[in-house]
């Protein structure tokens, strides 16, 4: 099977990192490939960045949609594409950050977000009702990093912060589970889970797992109300790709 990760930041580092976990967990039959569009904010922290990041994430995705078996938004936000693919493909299509809450529904009663920049919070919180499982979250805590900071620091100075803010998440407000809040974090769970002792979900491989049992399982997104597909209209000015996604 062949799933597409798509980061809809432009920073490249951040999609190698994403790259990398997906070279470590990707089942053996799998192909998991990371990119990222080549136009659009460097890095994600607001609303505004998202939807300026809409358009350029589609455009991969449908340029791709005939070539993948699955597709992830690999943003810890509720990004806007995900539900704008699951109209436009029945392939499985998930973002990491909800993969990352529902693994973590699943190994503890609650969990808590551990995410960059306190703007975050309140989006976090958004996405969580949005999911369905706001009764299971403990909280969502800032590390107060902005989101670039995760490619300038030191993996050891951000574990450090990261650490620090989970402990907290942990000890006050009664956490069993931390998810990581940024794809830029992939890649440290598995040292801060000896460090916290506790599950730390990475979205990434939450998010791979899950696609790979969806595909694996035959199982494709329902066309029935929320995910129709979209009915033709007028696109004065934008990109013939954009004209690929209707059918008709």
């Amino acid at each position: 099977m062949r799933i597409l990760f798509i980061n809809p930041n432009t920073t490249a580092e951040f999609t190698r990192r994403v790259q990398e976990t997906l070279d470590l967990y990707a089942a053996p039959g799998t192909e998991a490939v990371a990119c990222n569009p080549a136009a659009g904010p460097r890095s994600i922290e607001c609303v505004y960045d998202e939807l300026l990041s809409a358009a350029p994430t589609l455009e991969v995705a449908i340029s791709q949609l005939d070539q993948y078996d699955a597709f992830v938004i690999a943003c810890v936000s509720d990004h806007p594409t995900v539900y704008a693919l699951r109209e436009i493909t029945d392939k499985p299509v998930i973002g990491i950050f909800e993969a990352s809450v529902y693994y973590a529904c699943m190994l503890g009663y609650k969990f808590s977000v551990v995410t960059t920049d306190e703007a975050w919070e309140p989006l976090l919180w958004d996405g969580i009702r949005h999911f369905g499982v706001a009764e299971r979250c403990a909280s969502v805590r800032s590390t107060r990093l902005p989101v670039l900071a995760l490619e300038s620091l030191t993996p050891e100075e951000t574990g450090r912060v990261i650490r620090s803010t989970s402990e907290q998440a942990i000890g006050e407000d009664g956490a069993e589970v931390i998810c990581l809040g940024c794809a830029g974090m992939s890649g440290m769970d598995k040292r801060l889970e000896q460090e916290l002792q506790v599950p730390v979900v990475d979205g990434v491989v939450a998010a791979l797992k899950l696609m790979e049992g969806m595909v694996g399982y035959g199982l494709h997104t329902s066309k029935k109300r929320a995910y129709l597909h979209p009915k033709r209209v007028e696109l004065p000015n934008l990109p013939p790709v954009f004209g690929r996604a209707y059918r008709d």
